[in-house]
């Protein structure tokens, strides 16, 4: 028998955000039924506002970026269009924005359809009766779970975001929170199972995301909670009880059936060159003299951009972008789909200047990765030889460049473990710079086994690159993943056969990974369990 807990603590004084961290084409896409992620979205906004008791006052501010247009949640909402993507200044008028008299804000994604009704009153129950600065759920695929924070902290918010220049994005309340989480009175709820490493997105801000949500929807998996409370959500009382989130039939499907959750790509990797200016001591690669044509990646691009218009582009795989002799013309394909975030690997070495100058006015590279694996010079030489100087330089100009968006990265293994933490503090220091440390891959033990540590779950998983990811080589052509390096198995060659027939290709491939039979090269495999994107 669960405690129940006094209306009046639980009515009133709170105010609801949507916030969109971009614009999404999808949230009025129907599903199979006819009805739509807004529809979805709106049962559940009638519902709070139903446990929020304020019908006679607009308790509803949407936050939108500037290129999209407001959509009809509820009658009477309120509409914030952000000027930019800053953080700080988006916080800082929320603030002005809602009502003073609004002591709480339930912070939902504006492109979550599914957010869970019983979660958010159990956090709403924890949240009041604490009276805490913020609380949230861990553990939770993404667009399940509200944000509940004291509209007092947003101030505050928006003073650390300010401080690391953070931008508006999904994650903005908790990125600002943990610049100073001992500042903050926070609550907690975990779930039962970690969900958050399954990766799946309960959100139509991307076609990957969307076709998981109509998957469920089709399922009949969305609609238990709208509304009203589920027979496995009943009122538990978050002081005596745990949520029981394992009852879940949505949270358990996802959970158990990794099939569902393998839509479309949201990683690809691109080969424009098999030209390398270094072979470091942990690649198993030989510099070629093969480039991709302008007119060729073109195409690829094209195609992917059909069949999943926001997946990442990883450019540099195999290869060294800064010796692609057609590097200009490869960004200028790159701008002309602005969608898909660009992710560029490279080792700082062997830049003309031409394709150097292209990339520094470049304005939309998602990240710049810098492979150094070192912070002393004895150690570079050794791992990767000559040319440390010439990479810290480019490194120098790509921070000035874009600021924030550079990476370095030293992949961890025994002949650097010692100087990792220097490596690591050192670069840590650095204005627009962010250190990466990098698993060690002997890809599927063709290299020795490097490795300081060994990270490999007790129980094995399902591949996630064989769920998410694909690997274009420079002629088009389709491996069955970064690790087939001879490419044994061949899905299909872009852009002569379509993606979505090279996708469906690797089906079977995974569905036999969730059946625990695994070929030579998935047994021989430990990268089974990392993640790109």
């Amino acid at each position: 028998m669960t405690r129940s807990t006094p209306v009046d603590t639980l009515q009133g004084m709170d105010h609801l955000i949507l916030a969109f961290s971009r614009a999404t084409p999808y949230l009025e896409l129907a599903f199979h039924d006819g009805t739509t992620p807004l529809d979805h979205l709106r049962s559940r906004v009638e519902a709070l506002l139903a446990d929020i008791h304020r019908p006679e006052e607009p308790a509803v501010t949407l936050v939108i970026p500037r290129d999209f247009d407001p959509p009809r949640v509820v009658p009477g909402q309120n509409v914030l269009i952000l000027e930019d993507d800053n953080g700080a200044a988006a916080f800082r008028r929320v603030h002005e924005e809602i009502p003073p008299d609004r002591e709480h804000v339930i912070w939902l994604d504006g492109d979550a359809p599914f957010v869970s009704l019983p979660l958010a009153r159990f956090l709403r129950q924890l949240h009041r009766r604490s009276w805490c600065d913020y609380t949230f759920g861990d553990g939770f695929p993404g667009g399940y779970a509200v944000q509940i924070l004291r509209r007092e902290t947003l101030p505050v918010l928006a003073t650390l975001a300010d401080s690391r220049d953070l931008p508006w994005t999904r994650t903005v309340v908790f990125d600002a929170l943990s610049v100073d989480i001992n500042a903050f009175d926070v609550e907690t709820e975990a779930a039962a199972e970690d969900y958050s490493l399954l990766r799946a997105e309960l959100t139509v801000d991307s076609r990957a995301n969307y076709l998981l949500c109509r998957r469920l929807a089709e399922r009949g998996l969305v609609t238990t909670d709208v509304g009203g409370k589920s027979e496995a959500t009943a009122d538990p009382d978050p002081f005596t009880e745990r949520y029981p989130d394992d009852r879940d039939p949505l949270l358990r499907t996802l959970l158990e059936e990794p099939l569902l959750r393998r839509t479309v790509p949201r990683y690809v990797q691109l080969q424009v060159t098999d030209r390398l200016s270094q072979v470091p001591v942990y690649s198993p690669f030989e510099s070629g003299g093969t480039e991709i044509a302008p007119e060729l990646l073109e195409s690829i691009v094209r195609e992917v951009h059909t069949e999943t218009p926001e997946a990442i582009l990883a450019v540099g795989y195999r290869g060294e972008p800064g010796l692609y002799r057609a590097f200009p013309a490869a960004v200028e394909v790159f701008r002309r789909y602005p969608e898909h975030p660009v992710y560029l690997e490279t080792s700082g070495v062997g830049w003309t200047r031409e394709n150097l100058e292209t990339l520094e006015r470049w304005r939309s590279p998602g990240a710049v990765i810098v492979e150094l694996d070192a912070v002393r010079e004895e150690t570079y030489r050794k791992l990767r030889g000559t040319g440390m100087e010439e990479a810290l330089a480019f490194v120098e100009r790509m921070r000035r460049a874009h600021p924030g968006r550079v990476y370095v990265q030293a992949v961890r293994m025994n002949d650097n473990e010692w100087e990792l933490q220097e490596f690591y503090k050192h670069w840590q220091s650095v204005d627009g710079v962010q250190p990466l440390i990098q698993k060690y891959n002997s890809f599927a033990g063709r290299l020795p086994d490097r490795r300081v540590a060994d990270l490999t779950p007790l129980k094995r998983v399902p591949c996630r690159h064989l769920e998410r990811d694909l690997v274009v080589l420079v002629d088009g052509t389709v491996p069955r993943c970064f690790q087939d390096l001879q490419s044994q198995t061949v899905r299909g060659i872009l852009p002569e056969d379509s993606l979505e027939a090279i996708w469906k290709k690797g089906e079977d491939d995974f569905d036999a990974h969730v059946r625990e039979e695994y070929p030579a090269l998935c047994r021989s495999c430990d990268e089974y369990y990392t993640i790109n994107a």
